[in-house]
């Protein structure tokens, strides 16, 4: 995806999750490995209540008559003992009493013999569930880990650490220790997982959730320490080719260029000098000539700050292009369009990244409805905002903002190419096939009246390609292919083609590489080789692919992404190490 919510023409994932489109035979690239090899689920969370303890009784005990005398005369054989405090325990857990069970269970670890390893593990995992019925969850740790320590298949035992590890990780702000307790979090429940053979759903699940909780939090640390890096030329140029009103590709005054040329000053027109190097796709230089003009005041520091919180966005530092665009947005004096257009930016920031799910999208919309109130004309801001929709998979209200773009630019192709796409979504989800015929064929009408837009092949291409047109859909990314020879992700979503209609893996590999000659920093093209490898088994081999595309990720969201794929192929070699577990492998 391009750095805003915006993605770059050429790439056919067009702001949707990546995990939107179908990989090999259908199975889709999903938000993390679990899903590849586990399949999705629904989120949902269960209200907490007691759970059963081991136990070797089956009476039943009424919550408010748990007394010590319903136990019969304490065995004399140390084991007996031992499993007659448990017992007693276990009373005092189902009547709520959850200190005495404490007791009691400790009576039962104190007296069980040291070579009775499976009874002691249980013994601590049932004193473990009382302390976790406390929230007492360092104690809940400890006994969780004596518990394995003894028995290192114990399901249970690794069921609740796993969950106590993510309530300790999300109680903590500091981003390197949740890390480290999310990846003992993902191992322990991946090993649930393998340990029933893949068949309880809450545990699918949870591996989903933590994977994303993982990958955010390992962004977000990640972003802190990159070192920033200029993203590809190609990529700039797709980048700005999603606005069709952006300051920065407004000319300067022809006597402003002639007279920076004549005086040679090196202050009062670094944004001229600027612009210039930008027009000639020289731009390593960019920043640094618009601080000149910042830091002087010169007239055109605001759009200076513009651009150079542009190109903070391009060189992955996306910080100090939030604070170049806050600086514009709350001068009073910044030109409307200007501050519109770092409004939009902002907007499409704060959905990229990873500080908070909930709060991201609020701050994006309020962003976008400001620059709507400012200049409500701007096609620009509905078609970006429609791309955030995407993203949130509120297709409706996508599919108003790029009707809303499209009748304020009729000749804003990329913002048409997405309304029509969108629109194909929706008629796909209800089976309207009139409809997407319709799609289909203004798609081709589109194609003959801009036949230089990219982007327009290839969301053509994408649409044929769910509706298994699959040489059509070829044909269009060779087509698109001659109009822009250096978009490598073209060529990956051809691989991708070659996959889902034939099944020709190396033919895939073969395109996917090409990819990667074509354009070094094509990081989609290393995801969705490290994908296809998970699926051969190769995991080895995918996380080095993942560990690739994770440094050219130009957003939080994508290196959220990249670190979940990778710590899912992790936490699957060192699980099935451990245990001497066969992975499944899917067939491509």
């Amino acid at each position: 995806m391009a750095t805003n919510a915006a993605v770059a023409p050429g790439d056919s994932s067009a702001g949707v999750p990546k995990w939107v489109y179908a990989l090999a035979i259908g199975v889709p690239v999903t938000a993390a490995l679990a899903y590849i090899l586990f399949g999705p689920g629904e989120d949902g969370k269960k209200k907490k209540k007691p759970e059963a303890v081991s136990s070797s009784s089956s009476t039943p005990v009424k919550k408010d008559k748990v007394t010590i005398e319903d136990v019969e005369e304490v065995p004399t054989d140390p084991l007996e003992r031992a499993v007659a405090a448990k017992n007693r325990g276990n009373k005092y857990f189902r009547g709520g009493k959850y200190e005495q069970a404490i007791k009691c269970y400790t009576e039962a670890i104190e007296t069980c013999p040291v070579e009775k390893q499976m009874e002691l593990s249980t013994f601590y995992q049932n004193r473990a569930a009382a302390y976790d019925q406390l929230e007492d969850l360092d104690n809940v740790m400890t006994d969780c880990n004596s518990a394995l320590n003894l028995n290192n298949k114990y399901v249970k035992a690794l069921d609740r650490r796993a969950k106590t590890l993510r309530k300790q990780a999300m109680k903590i702000e500091d981003f390197q220790i949740q890390v480290d307790k999310l990846k003992q979090c993902v191992e322990d429940i991946t090993s649930v997982c393998l340990l029933e053979g893949f068949q309880k759903q809450e545990h699918l699940v949870m591996v989903d959730q933590v994977l994303r909780e993982l990958g955010r939090a390992e962004a977000a640390l990640a972003s802190k320490q990159r070192d920033p890096v200029l993203t590809s030329k190609h990529f700039i140029t797709q980048y700005f080719s999603s606005f069709s009103n952006d300051p920065i590709l407004h000319p300067v005054g022809q006597d402003e260029e002639n007279n920076e040329n004549e005086t040679g000053d090196s202050t009062s027109h670094g944004y001229i000098r600027a612009k210039k190097l930008f027009n000639e796709k020289k731009y390593n230089d960019i920043i640094e000539e618009c601080s000149k003009e910042i830091d002087s005041n010169g007239e055109h520091s605001h759009k200076a700050r513009l651009l150079r919180g542009t190109f903070y966005i391009l060189m992955k530092l996306q910080s100090k292009a939030m604070e170049d665009f806050s600086c514009l947005v709350e001068d009073p004096l910044t030109d409307v369009k200007v501050k519109v257009n770092a409004l939009i930016k902002r907007a499409s920031l704060y959905i990229q990244q990873c500080k908070d799910p909930k709060k991201d999208p609020e701050l994006s919309f309020a962003d976008f409805a400001l620059a709507a109130e400012l200049d409500p004309e701007n096609a620009d801001i509905y078609h970006h905002r429609g791309q955030v929709h995407l993203l949130i998979d509120d297709i409706n209200k996508a599919i108003v903002d790029f009707n809303r773009s499209v009748s304020l630019n009729p000749t804003f192709t990329i913002a048409y190419a997405q309304k029509l796409f969108t629109d194909y979504r929706a008629a796909s989800m209800i089976g309207d096939s009139s409809k997407v015929n319709q799609i289909l064929s203004e798609f081709e009408k589109t194609i003959e009246k801009f036949p230089d837009c990219v982007e327009t092949y290839a969301l053509s291409a994408q649409v044929l390609n769910d509706q298994q047109e699959f040489a059509r859909a070829d044909e269009l990314y060779k087509k698109a292919m001659t109009k822009d020879p250096q978009n490598a992700n073209l060529l990956v979503h051809r691989g991708l083609l070659a996959l889902q209609s034939t099944g020709d893996v190396e033919s895939a590999v073969k395109l996917m590489q090409e990819a990667v000659d074509l354009d070094e920093k094509c990081e989609f093209a290393y995801e969705t080789l490290g994908t296809i490898e998970v699926q051969r088994g190769n995991l080895r081999k995918a996380i080095e692919l993942f560990d690739k595309a994770i440094p050219l990720a130009n957003t939080e969201l994508e290196m959220a992404h990249l670190f979940g794929l990778r710590d899912a192929s992790m936490a699957q070699i060192t699980v099935s190490a451990k245990f001497g577990i066969t992975l499944p492998v899917m067939g491509v």
